[in-house]
């Protein structure tokens, strides 16, 4: 195994990427990595600027770069976000019924997930934390950010900007009342385990855990998840009278490469907090991807209408990287 101490602090995120053996090499990104790579390029960039005006040391530093490749190792390189063929399949192209089934299904973890950030909101270690949470919440209850995707709230609420609203306008162009979306006796199996996931791992009191499975949760969605989907759902409205209004999916994934930024940001910062835990937070990336996100992909899958012999029979292919081989 490479160590990241006989690495310069200003080698491309790719570069050592490639000696670490994620992937081949520099020039071979996988799309899952891309965005990934450039932002990690940014925070690292903070990084040797701090070293260079020695406000922080080398060997922290280090440190740092290392808990960035093992963060690609075990969140980048797990099964779901690397190789999720159920998404792949979606993008390109479902029915109608089985666009219904996502939307239905994802409603549920879509309006559950405002209870988890509830909680995450009310178990802030810090003043600063719980504003930022609460922003998040607020957001998605209706008050628009005044700068894009981050920063302050405008203050002013409007029914049209909720987010659940915008939900109910796709849920409804599918044929979906009120009464059929985000409810949780609606949700198979693999929702619910998504849901539970989310509440024990997200919105875990301890706050290592809770920072590992958010850093999951917003580099699944800005890695893998509107784009494929958003895709389908094109080449669904292209064969409909009455096209399905996908405002609630592209806003979204507009949305989330400013929060994969975010927990990167997040990420040095509270590495460099005496109760930050690696390993914890490691831990918490993982359980959630596992018993959350993977388990809702295996259940779409499992419970697809119509399914015909072009989907694949797995959610996603056995994990090519092994986190045992990270650097270190």
């Amino acid at each position: 195994m490479v160590t990241t101490a006989n690495i310069h602090l200003d080698t491309r995120s790719l570069d050592i990427f490639a000696r670490a053996g994620i992937i081949p090499d520099a020039n071979s990104v996988p799309p899952h990595l891309r965005l990934f790579a450039e932002q990690a390029d940014r925070v690292l960039e903070s990084v040797s600027r701090l070293v260079r005006l020695d406000k922080m040391s080398l060997e922290r530093a280090q440190n740092f770069q290392q808990l960035i490749v093992d963060s690609c190792a075990v969140v980048m390189c797990h099964p779901i976000i690397a190789s999720n063929n159920y998404l792949k399949r979606f993008s390109e192209g479902v029915t109608f019924t089985q666009a219904r089934h996502e939307i239905q299904q994802f409603s549920v973890f879509g309006l559950q997930f405002d209870v988890a950030q509830a909680k995450l909101v009310a178990n802030s270690p810090t003043e600063e934390a719980y504003r930022e949470r609460l922003n998040v919440l607020l957001n998605e209850k209706g008050i628009p950010y005044k700068d894009g995707f981050e920063g302050e709230l405008t203050g002013r609420w409007s029914p049209a900007t909720i987010h659940f609203s915008w939900m109910q306008r796709t849920a409804e162009g599918l044929g979906l009342r009120f009464e059929d979306i985000g409810k949780i006796w609606i949700g198979l199996p693999g929702t619910k385990a998504f849901v539970d996931a989310t509440f024990n791992y997200y919105a875990s009191t301890d706050q290592n855990v809770a920072q590992g499975a958010s850093f999951a949760i917003e580099n699944w969605a800005a890695n893998g998840l509107w784009t494929p989907w958003i895709a389908g759902m094109k080449k669904l409205n292209e064969t409909l009278d009455r096209p399905v209004d996908l405002g609630y999916l592209t806003y979204h994934e507009a949305q989330e490469s400013h929060h994969s930024q975010a927990t990167l940001d997040e990420l040095f910062e509270n590495f460099q907090q005496p109760w930050f835990d690696e390993t914890k937070f490691l831990e918490g990336a993982e359980a959630i991807l596992n018993e959350g996100v993977q388990a809702y992909y295996e259940s779409q899958l499992a419970n697809l209408p119509q399914k015909d012999e072009t989907w694949p029979k797995s959610a996603c292919e056995p994990r090519q990287f092994q986190p045992s081989r990270r650097l270190g």
